[in-house]
């Protein structure tokens, strides 16, 4: 890819990443590749200094080191359990589904009952909502495709459906009632009416002063259906020892990488394996505390 940011004179130069030369220090600082013609717009007062305006922080791209210091935040299973317990219908059927399947919010909104594919067990993924519109198709060829969807979440929905008004083949699973049904509810406005409130309540997260925070005191910079979701299920998984591929197709990762990023590596489980460590060094007596014999004075 090229940036075609030729300006009086300017070079078009190659988007590329940060040449090894670099030192350690700017390296870990930045890894945003920053070309000449990035910095001679900044120059000329095209674009406002910072690295936060560097456009070459968006581009995406297998050559491009994507460094971010935002951490998702992941629920433990039972932490999940208590906020969906906080949550009615149908509100607590769209938790349950994105926490079960993974699926991402703009696709469980977008979801039609004749998507239900309840006699296979599976949901069609063929729609998303997207900017409160809807959308062709899913984020990536993969995603477009048929979740397994188990038995006690198809029953879920069953009830919801029995109770809905909208519940011909052709309506959405998740509809506006405010709009009679013409298109989905607002994810953005779920999460801040009833999800948030809900985790409040359950003790995930709580909000000091405007600010949120997990349970460990960190700042919870963002939380919505994507913690509830994604992020909490592919930790799970991996915690619970499943096969990595079984997990990247529930996630519908077309590489390993990516379902590795979604799995996070939580305190608890870092501390069973450094205990493991340490009962492989350690004598099962204990800790025996080895004394310094006392130097001569020469």
């Amino acid at each position: 890819m090229r940036l075609e940011l030729n300006r009086s004179g300017a070079d078009s130069t190659s988007a590329t990443p940060s040449s090894p030369d670099r030192s350690p220090e700017a390296s870990e600082l930045s890894a945003v590749p920053e070309p000449r013609s990035h910095r001679r717009l900044q120059c000329e007062g095209l674009i406002p200094r910072g690295e936060q305006f560097n456009p070459c922080r968006f581009v995406k791209g297998r050559e491009f080191s994507q460094v971010t210091r935002y951490e998702a935040l992941v629920l433990e299973i039972e932490d999940t359990f208590r906020v969906l317990s906080e949550l009615q219908q149908p509100v607590y059927e769209l938790a349950l589904l994105v926490a079960s399947c993974g699926l991402r919010i703009s696709e469980a909104l977008g979801l039609r009952w004749r998507n239900i594919l309840a006699d296979r067990g599976l949901i069609a993924i063929r729609e998303a909502f997207v900017h409160l519109n809807m959308q062709e198709g899913a984020k990536t060829k993969l995603s477009r495709s048929r979740v397994e969807a188990p038995q006690l979440l198809l029953d879920a929905l069953a009830a919801w459906r029995r109770e809905t008004m909208y519940a011909d083949d052709d309506d959405f699973v998740f509809p506006s009632e405010k709009l009679h049904g013409e298109q989905p509810r607002s994810g953005s406005q779920l999460v801040e009416d009833y999800i948030r409130p809900a985790a409040i309540a359950a003790g995930a997260i709580r909000v000091e002063d405007g600010v949120t925070y997990d349970r460990d005191g960190e700042v919870v910079k963002r939380f919505g259906f994507h913690n509830l979701g994604r992020h909490s299920l592919a930790t799970f998984l991996m915690d619970e020892q499943e096969n990595p591929a079984v997990v990247q197709a529930i996630m519908r990762h077309a590489k390993m990488d990516m379902t590795l990023y979604y799995s996070h590596s939580r305190r608890k489980a870092k501390r069973a394996a450094q205990e493991k460590v340490l009962r492989r060094l350690l004598p099962a007596e204990g800790i025996r505390v080895r004394m310094r014999e006392p130097e001569t004075i020469q």
